[in-house]
This record gives C-alpha cells, sequence and structure tokens, in this order.
C-alpha cells in the first residue's frame, strides 16, 4: 500500500480536499484514473468527504467508447458511488471551432467536469495525471521553447478548484497498484497510437531517453517541475507587486504603465510585468510570444518618437515620453460635447474612467500648501468661482490663463509643450464653470490663473482627480 500512502501524503500537503467536500472524479476507465476512484473509495471515510464520479463519451472510438461508459457506470454501482456518464459529439465541436482533436476533447472534457460539478454541488475536480503526464508535459514545453510556466508542468492544485493527487505516481506503479487490488480497467486504443505528439513523446522519445541517456528520466522531469514552479511562482509574486508600483490606470478599454519605473525594472520583472498587463487585457495569456515581450524590452530605455506596436486579438502597445499604454481598440475619444455636471461637494465618474471629486472645507483645515498637493489636486478659492462646475473633454479652440502664466494661451499648446501624448489629450478631464466657460483645471495638468487661495480665502474647492494624468504641475 505504499503508493496509497503517498497519494494520503500529497493530498495532505496541498491541502487539496476539506472535510465535507464532494469531490468529482474524472473517469475514463483507464489504470490511472479507477485506481484514482479506488484511492478516494479507501480514504474517503478518513478525509470526511463524499464522491461523485463522472464520465465522458468524445464520440471518437463508437462501440469501444460506450463499452468503456458501461465499464465506468458498472464499477461506480459495485463500489457504491455516484456516477454521471455523458455523450458530447467532440468531433463536431473540433469541426466548429477548427480545433485539433485532442485540444477539443480537452475542452468538451472540462466543460462536462465544471458542469457535474455545478449540478451536484460539488467542491473540487480529481483528475488522474499522473508523473509520465508530467514528464510527457514538460518535454512537450521544452521543445516547443517555453519558459519557466510551461516547464513547471501541471500544477497539483489549480485554482483551488482542479487537483491531482498521482503526480508524483509512476504510470507502471499504478498499473501494479490496479494488479495488487484486483481492481479492473480499460484500455483506451487511441493512446497507442503516435499520429499524436504526446503519444510519439510517450512512446519513443521518454523511452529512447530513458535507455540511452537517462534511466530515471521521468522522476527527474518530475523533481525539475517542480523546483521551477516554486521559483516561477516566486517571480510571478514579485512581478504582481512590481506591475502594480508601475501601474498608471486601467480601465475597460486599456491599461497604462509608467515607462521610466519599468525600465527600471530588472528584465526578467520587465518581462512578467509585461505578460500581466497583456494578460489584464487580453482576458487569457494566448498570443503574446516571446518576440513580442523582448521586443518592448529593448524598446522601453530608448527615446525617439511615440511609436505603435501591433499585436495579435486587435491590442495595440502605444509607447510614449513616458507611458507604455496597453489599448484594447483605437485609442479612446469621449464626444466633445458630451458633459458632466460636478456636484459641490459630490464627485464624478466619465465614461473614460476618469473620477474628479469636489470638497468643500475651510482654510484652516487645509493641512498642507497648495505646492505641496500632488498633481491630481487642486485648490481653488470658493469665493473666486462661479457655481455650478461641470467636467468636460477639450475641444476645438479651448484656451485658459494658466496659474501664474499671466496670459491666455491654446489648450492644445500648453498640452503639447508639457509633453502630453498626443493620445492622451482628449481624455484629460476638464473642470469648467458651467455659465462661464471658464477652464479652470485641466486635471492633473495645471490649475487655471485667477481661482487659487490667497490670504483672504475663508472656504477652499479641493478637486481630485482619480486614474488621470499625472505630470507634474
Amino acid at each position: 500500500m505504499e503508493v496509497l500512502e503517498r497519494v494520503r501524503k500529497e493530498i495532505a500537503r496541498h491541502k487539496m480536499v476539506e472535510p465535507g467536500q464532494l469531490v468529482i472524479i474524472g473517469v475514463s476507465g483507464g489504470p490511472d484514473s479507477v485506481a484514482l476512484l479506488h484511492m478516494f473509495h479507501v480514504l474517503a471515510g478518513e478525509l470526511g468527504i463524499s464522491l461523485h464520479a463522472a464520465h465522458l463519451n468524445h464520440l471518437f472510438r463508437g462501440e469501444e467508447a460506450r463499452e468503456d461508459a458501461s465499464f465506468v457506470r458498472e464499477l461506480c454501482s459495485r463500489w457504491g458511488i455516484p456516477c454521471t456518464v455523458e455523450e458530447r459529439n467532440v468531433p463536431a465541436y473540433a469541426r466548429e471551432k477548427r480545433l485539433s482533436a485532442q485540444v477539443a476533447a480537452r475542452e468538451v472534457r472540462y466543460q462536462f467536469f465544471y458542469d457535474v460539478l455545478q449540478a451536484t454541488g460539488g467542491q473540487k475536480i480529481a483528475l488522474a495525471h499522473h508523473a509520465n503526464d508530467q514528464a510527457e508535459s514538460v518535454l512537450m514545453n521544452f521543445l516547443r521553447g517555453a519558459g519557466p510556466g510551461g516547464l513547471s508542468g501541471i500544477p497539483p492544485v489549480r485554482d483551488n478548484l482542479i487537483i491531482r493527487p498521482l503526480l508524483s505516481i509512476r504510470r507502471q506503479e499504478i498499473e501494479q497498484y490496479c494488479r495488487d487490488q484486483a481492481i479492473p480497467f480499460r484500455t483506451d486504443s487511441s493512446n497507442l497510437k503516435t499520429l499524436y505528439r504526446r503519444n510519439k513523446i510517450r512512446h519513443r522519445l521518454i523511452p529512447l531517453l530513458e535507455q540511452e541517456y537517462s534511466p530515471g528520466l521521468v522522476n527527474i522531469l518530475v523533481r525539475m517541475a517542480e523546483q521551477v514552479r516554486s521559483e516561477d511562482e516566486f517571480m510571478e509574486d514579485l512581478a504582481r507587486h512590481a506591475y502594480r508600483q508601475v501601474l498608471l490606470f486601467q480601465g475597460t478599454a486599456g491599461l497604462e504603465l509608467d515607462r521610466t519605473g519599468l525600465a527600471r525594472q530588472p528584465v526578467a520583472l520587465a518581462r512578467r510585468i509585461i505578460r500581466i498587463a497583456w494578460e489584464n487585457i487580453r482576458g487569457s495569456k494566448q498570443d503574446l510570444t516571446f518576440d513580442h515581450v523582448e521586443n518592448l524590452v529593448e524598446q522601453l530605455r530608448g527615446g525617439g518618437p511615440e511609436r505603435v506596436w501591433e499585436l495579435p486579438a486587435g491590442i495595440r502597445v502605444r509607447l510614449s515620453y513616458d507611458r507604455v499604454a496597453f489599448l484594447a481598440r483605437g485609442p479612446e475619444q469621449p464626444a466633445a460635447l458630451q458633459t458632466y455636471e460636478l456636484p459641490v461637494p459630490g464627485s464624478v465618474v466619465t465614461e473614460t474612467g476618469k473620477k474628479i471629486t469636489s470638497q468643500v472645507i475651510r482654510r484652516e483645515d487645509l493641512t498642507c500648501s497648495p505646492g505641496e498637493l500632488s498633481p491630481n489636486r487642486a485648490v481653488l478659492d470658493y469665493a473666486r468661482v462661479t457655481l455650478p462646475l461641470m467636467v468636460r473633454f477639450r475641444r476645438e479652440g479651448d484656451v485658459l490663463i494658466p496659474f501664474g502664466l499671466g496670459k491666455r494661451v491654446k489648450l492644445k499648446k500648453m498640452l503639447i509643450d508639457r509633453k502630453v501624448p498626443r493620445h492622451l489629450r482628449d481624455n484629460i478631464p476638464l473642470v469648467v464653470e458651467q455659465k462661464t466657460g471658464r477652464i479652470l483645471w485641466v486635471a492633473g495638468i495645471r490649475m487655471a490663473d485667477g481661482v487659487g487661495i490667497g490670504d483672504a480665502t475663508e472656504k477652499v474647492i479641493l478637486l481630485s482627480l482619480e486614474n488621470g494624468h499625472d505630470s507634474n504641475t
């Protein structure tokens, strides 16, 4: 029972289940999955869990697959384990989605497991991936040039939902466990065909490497995957912390990173930060290649004019003076005539996610001088402002008298002089007097002249910008 004891330790080590949980066991009928089902059947009382088996006929193998389904039903009935058996047309799904048979089967199978989980009220899905599967995955990922994430292989626990207790157990050990426990199983004929790349690695490459180069190759790859995974998780935690430090803005249409802050990061973290930004915009890690990432990293420290890269999935990256912007679609162009009433006190959120907040406080309650405020805050003399106020975006011909300048300038020229990137200029909120049209604050950029506080000021309007431009004022 050495194998069972090792599995028991793996379950405890990774905290795979908790007492009172219902665990869905994926059972194909092969030796791996029936051994997993048997082990959980033996351990269920000790672990305080209940079980439900799930078997899917992918409709690839005709009568052989139907016999597998009957076998699983009978086995579960014999062991007193509830079972859901279904058929789903994977060949049709593969044609519809233009996927390979293996990819389509995986997508449909996982969806089936999630459906069973929801229907039964289960908490975990247990799958029978073992050490040989792990070694095959690591080799496949290595051959396609994967980074640490790919070389870490199959995780023992994913999303605190999918658990794999057999990852340290070799296929031969599992088959011997079935023989020792007199557990019947089925053999999937498709697993013997070398048509598929994984099967070639399983039946040709690994045996060759074990025979001529490294007899313990499978165990070595399993151990390496675990080491790489723990270090990859550590690096990913560092990268996500660094990402939060350089993130300037994130909305539904895109996000912006501080170019200088990103360029200062070690290359290993900069690569990961770019991938995190991509995942947040794309919604997945797909399509971004090593070359895409390296090109962006190389450009970070250089100067030059504003540049734009077209990436997969319609995503663009815009590199400007001080920003790296990931845009899910074309740059946001708020309607020039769109206006938002700004209560005083109160707040307003624009369609682009910019939030302007106004507070009214006594002059003596202002804890710092106006010059010490962050760029995203401004103070106005309440008595020198004509209410009500509104927030809008720039329009052709906009002018203002910037604080301290004493003369009118075109807003466009001021933004150019401040080196505000072109794609951001139309997204900067303006706080304006509704009755006069006077621009009081170019949010995050500069306040207007004639509304600042002085010795005679009694009440102050404190304006704040969230997710706005933070150039120095």
